[in-house]
């Protein structure tokens, strides 16, 4: 029985397998070529590098999500953007680090761009603030999503109330009593929404 034939999806899809069971820092070549079971070679027709390889899992992963596009207003597109970098995070959990790698690439990650420059741009925004909007909304989406993530694989130590004197930090424990409940995350985004528009140009 002849093997499959070997692409470059099937090597993105292998890649982004290992680095939700490993990490992404345990995506190699090798690592890949040895799970499709063919030579690593064979892999340079289609990623000639390590670095390609992220560049494409980072494409793939925006391909797959529901990234906002189209005519929004800027606040929707924060919102919409918001909730896809979550499912992202949670799909996979170990590829969604990648992006610590550098920004993503690819007509996906593009639409999603330019969408959201047109709507800060139709609200008044002049193109630098437009900017320092779009990196401080990436900043905090992407971080919450990191949060999902360590959250979600356990690797966020816990504070235990037992090592917290309560009568010496009575607050501190009223507050761990809650920690689970509040939505941080809606929270978190709709405090970037109000302190994006508090520094909207006039």
């Amino acid at each position: 029985m002849p093997k499959p034939q070997l692409s470059k999806e099937k090597i993105i899809d292998t890649a982004i397998e290992i680095a939700d069971e490993k990490g992404h820092e345990a995506v190699t070549l090798r690592g890949i070529a040895k799970r499709l079971k063919v030579h690593v070679t064979s892999l340079y027709n289609h990623v000639p590098t390590k670095d390609a390889v992220f560049i494409e899992m980072m494409k793939k992963m925006f391909a797959d999500s529901d990234m906002p596009v189209g005519s929004f207003t800027w606040q929707d597109w924060i919102r919409g953007y918001a909730e896809a970098f979550r499912k992202m995070a949670c799909r996979h959990p170990g590829a969604f680090q990648v992006f610590q790698r550098g920004l993503a690439q690819g007509d996906e990650a593009m639409e999603t761009v330019e969408s959201a420059i047109a709507a800060f741009r139709a609200d008044g925004f002049d193109i630098e603030a437009t900017f320092c909007a779009m990196r401080a909304a990436n900043v905090v989406v992407f971080g919450l999503g990191l949060e999902d993530v360590a959250r979600e694989t356990n690797a966020v130590p816990q504070l235990n109330p037992e090592l917290v004197p309560v009568e010496r930090f009575p607050q501190i424990h009223e507050v761990m009593a809650i920690s689970e409940r509040p939505d941080t995350f809606h929270f978190l985004v709709e405090v970037l929404i109000a302190g994006i528009a508090a520094k909207r140009p006039v």
